[in-house]
């Protein structure tokens, strides 16, 4: 998996769905959605944006694990996170409330995850980081 790549284009997915609800808002004259504008941008476009930067710049071995396993609870966690609010505040017909709680819940958790599997990358391949001569 290139990491750099994945992360990338999820991000970009994320920036247009973010100023997407941001123009919506703007036109329509409501902030209905600012919380979940605000999380699809800050989680989903910067986070993953960083991610992939931290990736192309920092030689992280190609095959970790550790790295893998940060990128997937990345995508999982910021989809689940902002998914989860939009059904929490929305309260869509199909999608009973108990389950829109928690999937907000579980997606808010696996981002944490992810923010913390990052942190153990950064002490893990310590050696990796630094500035070029």
């Amino acid at each position: 998996m290139n990491k750099t790549k994945v992360l990338l284009r999820f991000s970009a997915l994320y920036a247009l769905i973010g100023t997407f609800l941001g123009s919506h808002m703007a036109g329509a004259g409501s902030m209905l959605f600012r919380a979940i504008h605000a999380h699809i941008l800050l989680v989903g476009w910067l986070s993953l944006f960083a991610f992939a930067i931290f990736y192309a710049v920092f030689a992280i071995p190609k095959h970790s694990k550790l790295a893998a396993a940060h990128v997937w609870t990345a995508l999982i966690g910021s989809f689940g996170l902002t998914f989860g609010m939009w059904m929490h505040y929305f309260k869509p017909e199909w999608a009973p409330e108990t389950f829109s709680l928690i999937f907000y819940i579980v997606g808010g958790t696996v981002l944490i995850i992810s923010f913390g599997l990052f942190t153990v990358i950064m002490f893990v391949y310590g050696r990796y980081l630094g500035e070029k001569e």
